[in-house]
């Protein structure tokens, strides 16, 4: 299972959406999941893009491949 996390770009350009696989301290793009000023839903519609593309790739993997 993975979850949306609202972080720092890591290009230092604002609040993105990261993805983050259940129960780790760390986005799909390597980021440390730190829970101190985390901001709101509302904050961004911008999505990190190194993120969605992992994701992306996770789930065109055939289960059990």
């Amino acid at each position: 299972m993975h979850e949306m996390w609202v972080g720092a770009d890591a290009a230092g350009g604002g609040l993105v959406w990261h993805v983050v696989a259940a129960d780790t301290a760390t986005t799909l793009c390597g980021q440390s999941r730190q829970h101190d000023g985390v901001a709101g839903h509302d904050s961004t519609d911008r999505h990190c893009l190194e993120c969605m593309s992992a994701l992306q790739n996770i789930l065109q993997t055939p289960t059990g491949a």
